[in-house]
């Protein structure tokens, strides 16, 4: 039935307000159905911390200086890092709204992303605006498994997007419709990024993993208490046990109570020698020995050659005592260890006449490269008469292999 001005006059009001109702309903329906959200792709419905969400949050903006390899090697960006607290004012995340597309040869969109950290730097998501996908060549949308893709690629904090420049990335379309990565000695494995976006993921990896990792490395630092960083380091969790031995660096805590306990800690694991090598460098004299004594001693191998170095390296005195006490089986080291610690030996002025007779010992080794490397180093210290006539019986026995 069509409303018309006579129908309405003589059916009345009362008989054609059902219809009016029909017909608003109808058009709201359309109006709803038209509009209706496109549903978050996967990478999008990840949360940082259910308390971002909350009423209780409180974000600082802090501004910021940083170099994005795909912008400039010299000239930093400014951006706004926004640090989010919870109510009891500690950091539990990190955002920054950033250009899904700093370089490239303009094929795609350039959209405004959010990127969010977690805490200690290490990258949790990122988040489109609503209705916006990533994307690719030719105008061509992110589906769910680029998305998946290219989150594993952003998690991956070594990958080789880190050791490419932006003009050794060239967009070519070729057979696959996909951007080609060229260069003499640059090779990128399709894995690295998703096709057709090379220049989406490399952007976006160097915004995660560059400059501003560390810039709030350091924030949320300066907002944890001595008490905090030692608990990280007696924790299990190696990200927080990197964490603590950076931060009481920088804020050069070398308290007894502290450099104990970060001795303590880093000789039950070894994989937190080589970041504790910055730390112990800057520790007293008598405690930066006692240390690498220890560590020299208990070690293995790999662990022993970065302490080897690190003396080579370091500016705190050490006393021909730092070796004459040290009890080394020099018979054990390998060629790499011994070749080193020659090396300080020579740059350190720390050979005695009993490092002169454990050396002399190595000329037996069974090891002939070790045993002629000792032999040359010898020839050039000044010997006592039994131990010139040794390295002499040496030389005599090996003349043709020397």
């Amino acid at each position: 039935m069509v409303i018309t001005m006579s129908n309405y006059l003589r059916l009345g009001p009362m008989k054609v307000r059902p219809y009016i109702f029909l017909l608003f309903f109808l058009f709201t329906w359309f109006l709803t159905s038209c509009y209706e959200k496109k549903p978050p792709t996967p990478l999008l419905q990840k949360k940082v911390n259910t308390a971002i969400v909350t009423d209780n949050k409180i974000e600082i903006p802090h501004k910021i200086n940083v170099l994005h390899k795909g912008i400039s090697l010299t000239e930093p960006v400014a951006c706004t890092l926004i640090e989010v607290k919870n109510d009891k004012k500690q950091p539990i995340a990190y955002y920054m709204n950033v250009k899904s597309v700093v370089c490239g040869d303009k094929r795609c969109r350039v959209d405004l992303i959010k990127i969010f950290w977690d805490i200690l730097g290490g990258y949790s998501h990122v988040e489109l605006p609503d209705g916006v996908d990533l994307e690719k060549d030719e105008g061509e949308n992110f589906t769910n498994d680029d998305y998946t893709k290219l989150n594993i690629i952003l998690s991956d904090a070594d990958s080789p997007l880190q050791n490419v420049y932006k003009h050794e990335i060239v967009s070519t379309i070729g057979s696959e419709g996909i951007d080609a990565l060229t260069g003499a000695t640059i090779l990128v494995d399709k894995s690295s990024y998703v096709e057709g976006a090379v220049w989406t993921c490399y952007s976006i990896w160097h915004w995660i993993h560059g400059d501003t990792k560390q810039i709030l490395r350091n924030i949320t630092g300066d907002s944890f208490s001595e008490l905090q960083l030692k608990d990280y380091l007696k924790s299990n969790k190696k990200e927080q046990q990197l964490f603590a031995l950076e931060q009481l660096t920088i804020r050069k805590d070398f308290s007894k109570e502290t450099m104990t306990l970060v001795s303590e800690i880093i000789q039950k694991k070894p994989y937190l020698v080589k970041p504790s090598i910055p730390y112990l460098n800057n520790t007293t004299n008598s405690f930066f020995r006692k240390t690498m004594q220890t560590l020299i001693i208990n070690s293995n191998t790999k662990n022993r050659l970065l302490c080897f170095n690190e003396i080579l390296k370091t500016k705190q005195p050490l006393s021909t005592s730092f070796f004459e006490s040290l009890d080394l089986n020099y018979s054990s080291l390998t060629f790499e260890e011994v070749h080193l610690l020659l090396k300080i030996f020579i740059a350190k002025k720390l050979t005695t006449n009993s490092i002169k007779n454990k050396l002399i010992e190595l000329l037996k080794s069974k090891h002939f490269l070790t045993a002629r490397r000792v032999y040359w180093f010898l020839k050039n210290q000044k010997l006592t008469k039994e131990q010139e006539k040794i390295l002499h019986q040496f030389y005599k026995a090996n003349q043709e292999r020397m």
